[in-house]
């Protein structure tokens, strides 16, 4: 019972001075100002609130102690005297020092040492009163502490009672706060993303008017997890982090189009990362990042914001995406008119005003293992890593797409040499190849064409390209990538009649084969290693690990079988070329009895 008329106007006070503000903030404040106040003996005081998420009680104002360290403290329920009390949601009196001692035993050591910092030194109240703050619905929502650190006074029941009728007046106060605070920020949030709307304003605008709307750092994030835009240095910092150490929350977030958190470490400290997904219809085009301290968690209303925004970001992601899909469009067609000898729009453009070589590229998807739409679904995203990859090349370089096929002509504008800028589209293509591994999109083979100087001579590169890509497709297991440069003598073989070939093969070569099949033995494979070697016999020795007479021996009898003067160079010439036909031969028959 309130038994003292001065006792029941210092609650009438405080009821008004508890409601004369709608500012969460000020109430919290004024509150512990107040009680302090009122009860006689109170040194110091802290009010702690439940974190919904985490389910822990956190401080969130206090008087007599250094509140960083408290925020520090995160107490379970029925953990310390607070927690007792919030757990039982009933006001409770600790009467001793020894009362006091013996219901924060059970404190975690950490947050000891965060006690200590926050007091100034360690010592436990001599008494203490706790009363729990409950809401409409009889839940607890946080918990009141009025502790005395002198010994002077000693807390009696009326003062427990006057605790919890403020406890019950803060509650209200609170309540009503919120949601003054929530129809406040419903309004700003609308009034804010309306107005970036409307004026059709770019990501980092957007980002910035998300970012101060929620306090928080933001950022989003490609659907290949590079960063476009971040409001802060933490948003960047937080990217990078969950780019390199934590890429399969990211994976889970694009693959499956659901939100998701994770906590990171940055600078020492703990943030939770909160990754929700940016789609449109055909799926997750960007990621939404906020970063938070990691005792803070996201209420109804920042969810809203989140929501109201990602609509806008999606709109802006697919508006850009777009554009630069008709900027590569454009480019396509710029190259097929090369390609049919049509150069008039090209000799426009600053790229050909500046190159000093080109060079011709065909690529080709192979088969794909999925279904016609699931392949096309890979294909598009293999587009979006391919124009990805082109947007952070040095070379300018145009792409042109048909079906399983993507041809590029790549332009020197930085007048690094011609090995070095073969180099470099090789790196390019590999960069490629190790992202489409990453992101399981499909697999490809490249052909590499001459470099040219001109480009009136475009049609020789491409051609060269393409006959690349006709020889990898006669290996069994073929690199990725080849330079027509190492096709070698493969290039007169490619468009010719196999039936025809093997026929030569058999004229030059059958003797040989039919002997090695009888006495099993290395006649054709000494006759290759001998021309690999420049007709060097002691080389030829070393490379097949005999001795010096034994080669000299099955040259004389390969010799003696196919009946040729070793001296001949036309006919040592056309001996060779069959080794290099056979070769090409067996490397399509494998390739096809593979593919069968």
């Amino acid at each position: 019972m309130i038994n003292t008329e001065k006792q029941l106007m210092s609650l009438v006070n405080a009821a008004q001075v508890l409601t004369s503000t709608l500012d969460i903030d000020q109430v919290l404040e004024k509150l512990i100002s107040e009680v302090l106040h009122v009860i006689k003996g109170a040194d110091a005081g802290v009010l702690f609130m439940l974190n919904t998420e985490t389910n822990r009680l956190i401080a969130k104002q206090a008087i007599g102690y250094d509140l960083a360290y408290l925020k520090k403290i995160h107490l379970a329920s029925n953990e310390g005297m607070t927690g007792k009390v919030f757990s039982q949601k009933k006001a409770f009196r600790f009467h001793s020092s020894d009362d006091v001692t013996e219901n924060m035993a059970d404190l975690f050591p950490q947050y000891e040492e965060n006690y200590t910092k926050a007091v100034g030194d360690f010592t436990y109240p001599k008494s203490a009163v706790c009363a729990p703050l409950l809401d409409k619905s009889n839940s607890c929502i946080g918990v009141l502490t009025i502790v005395n650190f002198s010994g002077d006074t000693q807390f009696e029941n009326s003062d427990l009672t006057m605790l919890q009728a403020f406890a019950n007046q803060s509650s209200i106060a609170i309540e009503n706060a919120k949601l003054f605070t929530q129809n406040e920020r419903s309004k700003r949030i609308y009034n804010a993303l309306t107005r970036v709307s409307l004026t059709r304003g770019r990501l980092n605008e957007m980002i910035d008017t998300l970012a101060s709307l929620l306090g928080q750092s933001v950022a989003i994030i490609t659907d290949f997890y590079d960063l476009l835009v971040a409001s802060s240095s933490t948003a960047k910092l937080a990217t990078e982090i969950l780019k390199e150490q934590e890429s399969e929350h990211l994976h889970t977030v694009v693959q499956q189009c659901v939100r998701h958190q994770v906590h990171i470490p940055i600078n020492h400290e703990m943030y939770v990362s909160y990754l929700f997904p940016i789609h449109i219809e055909r799926g997750v085009i960007g990621i939404l990042l906020i970063v938070m301290d990691h005792h803070l968690q996201m209420d109804p209303l920042d969810l809203f914001a989140v929501e109201q925004a990602s609509a806008l970001f999606a709109l802006q992601l697919a508006e850009e995406e777009k554009e630069l899909e008709i900027s590569f469009k454009y480019d396509g067609y710029l190259l097929q008119q090369l390609l049919n000898l049509n150069f008039n729009a090209f000799y426009k453009r600053q790229e050909a005003q500046q190159a000093t070589h080109y060079l011709c590229a065909t690529l080709q998807l192979e088969g794909s293992k999925y279904g016609v739409a699931q392949t096309k679904k890979k294909q598009q995203q293999f587009s979006k890593l391919l124009y990805r990859l082109t947007r952070l090349f040095s070379l300018p370089v145009f792409i042109s797409e048909h079906d399983s096929h993507y041809h590029f002509l790549f332009m020197n504008n930085l007048r690094e040499p011609v090995e070095q800028f073969k180099e470099s589209i090789q790196h390019f293509f590999k960069l490629l190849d190790q992202d489409s591994k990453k992101y399981n999109s499909l697999s490809f083979m490249v052909g590499l064409g001459r470099h040219f100087d001109t480009i009136e001579h475009i049609s020789s590169s491409y051609r060269d390209s393409k006959k690349c890509i006709d020889y990898l497709q006669t290996l069994e297991q073929a690199p990725f990538i080849l330079s027509y440069d190492k096709l070698g003598p493969y290039t007169l073989f490619l468009n010719n009649d196999p039936q025809e070939m093997a026929e030569y093969v058999e004229m030059k070569l059958g003797p040989i084969i039919e002997y090695d099949k009888q006495h099993k033995t290395d006649l054709l494979y000494t006759l290759k290693v001998f021309f690999e070697n420049n007709q060097n016999r002691k080389q030829t020795a070393e490379a097949c690990f005999v001795h010096l007479n034994t080669i000299k021996y099955r040259l004389q009898t390969i010799f003696s079988l196919i009946e040729i003067d070793e001296q001949n160079g036309k006919t040592m010439f056309e001996l060779n070329l069959a080794i290099y036909m056979l070769s090409y031969l067996q490397n399509a028959k494998l390739a096809k009895t593979d593919k069968v």
